[in-house]
């Protein structure tokens, strides 16, 4: 997925590869690590057993200790390595599937039951433990790699880069979580593809007359003018559209034809942010949280919030059609995985995937692969410029 170093037309090309190998290896990803990544939803994480999840490459066990706090831990067991996402949880405390070592939420050692009910070696003296390289007690032998954790809006965050309080940003919060006139649902989605790409999916506009054609837009040739401001580790694009719609549920949302108001923000390094609002009583925003699995391979987390512009009860009234409103935005991200499958049947189809080309209506993506690429070369100094620069592309 790196620019060829071949002779061929594509060694031409002077547009940076985007990396997703490098992006998603916890080796290798820079400062993209150095944020809070969703691991689950809140209600996913019970306490009574284990969840396995894989953060850029590795596999992490999750689970809640006896305060019910969530804890993070290396999916592997300090005797045999086995994977301790298999095993069970009790008492706030982790059981390996294998010999039952038992681990606390700092991932130490505190009960081995092959040493019985003294929990210590019997037969050999400390100096033959030595020799054979052996301990007396769980206490020595060690801890499980553990990762900070964080609990907010009904998500689990981990943080994989070390101390928690390096983070380059607070956790995401869900837009308008807990606000009494908004409804709020996540939708988890398994996605073929990176995060760079995943997120300039979320934000791209042109690709919804051809992947939703009738489902969310239809085709107008019209033209769209908009502001692409790069600043602060974010991209921001202001669509200067009053008059623009969105078809399916769009009516829904928009009975009296008020100008609509439309953003797509991303915040570096995985997070995107669409809003769609039609004066002050109606609206909806789309979250996104990207967590990347693998090279390709990624799980996102999805925070429906909206407002319905009716008279009656809008908690209320937004909660009846939320089945409805589930059911669209359902098939709308299907397709979206789809084409992501598509564009990474392109991207593993032999040397040169990753080295992209564009025209204007590309702009805020250059700008999302500037600030993820810095990140990846380690984040050092102050990072792209701030720039603010007028587009415009016709749907």
């Amino acid at each position: 997925m790196r620019n060829p170093t071949d002779a061929s037309p594509l060694a031409l090309v002077t547009t940076p590869a985007v990396d997703l190998e490098a992006e998603a290896d916890l080796s290798r990803c820079g400062a993209l690590k150095d944020y809070w990544y969703v691991a689950c939803l809140s209600s996913e994480l019970t306490s009574r057993e284990p969840l396995a999840r894989t953060f850029f490459g590795t596999r992490v066990v999750l689970f809640r200790d006896e305060r019910g706090q969530p804890v993070a831990l290396l999916d592997r067991c300090l005797h045999r390595n086995a994977r301790l996402s298999a095993g069970a949880v009790f008492g706030g405390r982790l059981g390996c599937p294998y010999h039952g070592w038992v681990y606390d939420g700092s991932g130490a050692v505190v009960e081995v039951p092959s040493l019985g009910p003294s929990q210590c070696g019997e037969s050999l003296d400390a100096q033959g433990h030595a020799r054979a390289g052996l301990q007396v007690r769980p206490c020595d032998l060690g801890r499980v790699r553990r990762f900070d954790t964080l609990e907010q809006d009904g998500l689990v965050f981990v943080f994989m880069g070390g101390d928690s309080r390096r983070a380059r940003r607070p956790a995401f919060r869900v837009p308008f979580w807990g606000q009494p006139e908004w409804n709020v649902y996540f939708m988890v989605t398994r996605f073929p593809n990176g995060v760079t790409n995943l997120v300039e999916n979320f934000m791209d506009v042109p690709h919804t007359v051809f992947v939703h054609e009738g489902w969310f837009r239809r085709k107008a040739r019209k033209r769209v003018p908009a502001t692409v401001k790069r600043s602060e580790g974010s991209v921001l694009v202001t669509y200067k559209q009053e008059q623009d719609t969105v078809t399916g549920l769009g009516r829904l949302f928009n009975p009296g034809g008020l100008p609509m108001v439309h953003t797509d923000h991303f915040f570096a390094p995985n997070v995107t942010r669409v809003d769609y609002m039609w004066g002050e009583r109606s609206g909806f925003a789309i979250n996104s949280q990207i967590t990347p699995i693998g090279p390709t391979d990624s799980l996102v987390y999805t925070a429906i919030s909206y407002r319905l512009p009716y008279d009656l009860p809008r908690a209320l009234v937004g909660q009846a059609l939320k089945p409805l409103v589930r059911w669209y935005t359902t098939q709308v991200i299907r397709q979206d995985v789809e084409v992501m499958k598509v564009q990474r049947e392109g991207l593993l189809n032999g040397p040169g995937g990753g080295v992209f080309s564009g025209t204007e209506a590309d702009l805020l993506h250059a700008d999302i692969e500037a600030y993820r690429r810095w990140l990846l070369e380690g984040g050092e100094g102050a990072g792209p410029t701030d720039e603010e620069r007028n587009i415009a592309f016709w749907i």
